[in-house]
């Protein structure tokens, strides 16, 4: 088929997509189509000549139904058709050849106000951003499976909604945007607990070194965890004293260890890590923001919603180097006489942790593509009362 029915097949598609809310992997969807269509994948700006007796899309506007009027414009990495009074516009943004932003007018006022954008060229949908009654919110897909995880619903630049199972069901929301969850939804009902009465919630003051209790069960552990996180963020949100944040934050570890140890929950390999352990490299992590890195590429990343990371940074209120991953600590050791025998297949946690990083160990991360890595702290200079920079030098698994 040519691009005149493959754009229109297109557009048949996006507006049903639109209308009906079924689908959020649009980008997926509009690329499938055109690659099933045996097209070249491209948004326009080459003339394709037809076998039957469609016409031709020349570069720029087309009238492809002969009513005298322009339906469809081709152009070079853009293309638009019209519908519903305005039109859908599919954009290739990085010139690869493939659709990877699509704007539409939700409510036929001529104006786009929905956008859907690949954000990292997978061909897949990671970013909404949709217009209403003049306010912008934004959501993205953070795990890749088609369903917003993180909302900004105010567009004030900062998350206030989460759906922290990936279900599509919103979990915890902040209704008055002060960067803290006011409502949860512990158990994963579809309502918020604060509606439901007589729930059971251990908040953080309760506890100390000496008298912290761990719950008996997997649900009240969790919810001692989500709220002594909350109260960590809450601290740091308010730059309370450092002595304040490093209790809490110790609380937090505790709460985190307790919620772990009851839970089932954790990846493992079918068979023992094999390969050998590459060269020493090094990078620095700035938490005047936050940043990550990629292991393989060795990429530091400054901001990186929606994108596979392997070892993140942020500004934690504290003391000491802490950072988020999947990873296991295996003591007291050189970086560089490690083996990778001592790097285990199993036992590291399902959801990332963070946690002090102590200077003379060796840490063993899973990454998100599946492989390992070692890695050990280098140096760390607090750079604010909540930032850091941290240095860690790490040696890949390779073969």
């Amino acid at each position: 088929m040519g691009k005149l029915t493959a754009i229109l097949l297109i557009l048949l598609i996006l507006v049903g997509l639109y209308i009906y809310r079924t689908n959020p992997h649009i980008i997926d969807d509009a690329v499938h189509i055109k690659d099933n269509l045996g097209g070249n994948g491209t948004s326009g700006g080459d003339t394709t000549t037809e076998t039957s007796n469609q016409p031709t899309l020349e570069p720029g506007w087309n009238d492809v139904d002969g009513d005298g009027t322009s339906d469809v414009y081709v152009g070079n990495g853009l293309s638009a058709v019209k519908a519903n009074g305005s039109y859908v516009i599919t954009r290739d943004r990085n010139g690869d050849g493939v659709v990877d932003a699509i704007y539409i007018d939700t409510t036929g006022d001529g104006n786009l106000d929905t956008a859907y954008l690949d954000s990292d060229y997978d061909g897949k949908t990671d970013t909404w951003i949709t217009e209403l009654n003049g306010v912008k919110s934004y959501s993205w897909d953070m795990d890749g499976n088609g369903i917003p995880d993180v909302y900004d619903t105010n567009g004030d630049g900062k998350a206030d909604a989460w759906d922290l199972n990936g279900d599509g069901i919103i979990d915890e929301r902040d209704v008055d945007y002060d960067g803290n969850p006011d409502l949860h939804d512990y158990d994963f009902d579809g309502v918020f607990d604060e509606f439901e009465g007589s729930i059971t919630i251990y908040p953080p003051e309760n506890g100390s070194e000496a008298g912290f209790t761990c719950p008996d069960n997997r649900e009240d552990a969790y919810r001692l965890y989500v709220q002594a996180y909350n109260n960590v963020t809450k601290l740091m949100a308010e730059n309370q004293s450092s002595d304040e944040a490093v209790e809490a934050y110790e609380f937090y570890l505790k709460a985190r260890e307790c919620y772990e140890s009851l839970s089932t929950s954790t990846t493992s390999s079918p068979s023992q890590v094999t390969g050998t352990l590459g060269e020493v490299h090094r990078v620095t992590l700035d938490t005047d923001g936050a940043a990550a890195v990629r292991f393989s590429t060795g990429e530091v990343v400054e901001s990186f919603g929606g994108k596979d990371v392997d070892l993140s940074a942020e500004p934690w209120c504290v003391e000491y180097p802490a950072l988020l991953g999947h990873y296991v600590d295996l003591g007291e050791m050189s970086l560089e006489e490690v083996t990778v025998d001592e790097v285990p297949s199993s036992g590291y946690p399902s959801d990332e942790v963070s946690g002090e990083i102590k200077a003379g160990h060796v840490y063993a991360n899973r990454n998100a593509d599946g492989t390992y890595t070692v890695f050990a702290l280098v140096s760390h200079e607090k750079t604010g009362d909540c930032s850091h920079r941290i240095t860690i030098a790490y040696r890949n698994v390779e073969g």
